[in-house]
């Protein structure tokens, strides 16, 4: 069947309105996590950023962020910060094995080790929001529930013993009050400070939530 061709009058913009695949002056607005993750040495580091890397580059995946341009949203998408979390997450659970006077949870004792000192800024622009330590005043949202596991050995020559536990630091999440609105093309980053660098068991994996509401250009 050969196509049919229409003719139709356009003499204004108003005569397009009914083709427009966005809605001027209208937002959609919906709950919305920004996020960004990445590598805790082994060794430690006295200052991680965050938000300053997209998805594709440097390996990143949506696995690690959903940010689609370095330290900033956008145009057409703003943010609204409401509270703030940091996820860590050390490198393995391998059961601790040794005498029993000797046996380090290393699990445990990297979290608390990581989180029970440093601090952290949000900035905005050349602007500071918020200052604020230790690290464990951040606790996220969501968590495995606690767990642990033991099993001794006596054996003759040797009184070995092995622990997996698991731990995460656990609260109300940090509320930004009052909200801050990041603008589409407003920079901002994210920075995790320690006085000296945090030695880990194992490298590790460490992340920035920022929950609130996305804004953006309806369709």
């Amino acid at each position: 069947m050969a196509a049919t061709n229409r003719s139709i009058a356009i003499q204004s913009s108003s005569d397009l309105a009914k083709y427009r695949v966005n809605r001027p002056g209208q937002l959609e607005v919906f709950r919305q996590s920004l996020y960004d993750y990445q590598a805790y040495a082994q060794a430690g580091q006295t200052s991680l950023t965050f938000f300053q890397v997209p998805v594709g580059q440097s390996s990143k995946t949506k696995a690690d962020t959903n940010m689609s341009l370095a330290g900033q949203l956008p145009a057409g998408q703003q943010f609204l910060v409401q509270s703030m979390e940091i996820y860590f997450f050390p490198g393995t659970i391998v059961p601790g094995v040794g005498p029993v006077a000797n046996l380090i949870d290393g699990f445990v004792n990297d979290v608390w080790a990581v989180s029970k000192g440093g601090w952290l800024e949000f900035t905005v622009g050349s602007k500071v929001y918020l200052t604020e330590a230790p690290l464990m005043r951040f606790p996220p949202k969501t968590r495995l529930d606690g767990w642990a596991s033991e099993n001794g050995n006596t054996t003759a020559g040797a009184a070995l013993y092995t622990r997996t536990s698991y731990a995460t630091v656990a609260g109300r999440p940090y509320p930004i009050d009052p909200f801050i609105l990041l603008e589409s093309t407003q920079n901002f980053s994210v920075q995790l400070n320690w006085p000296v660098a945090v030695a880990v068991t194992n490298a590790g994996r460490i992340g920035l939530v920022l929950d609130g509401l996305l804004i953006r250009n309806s369709q």
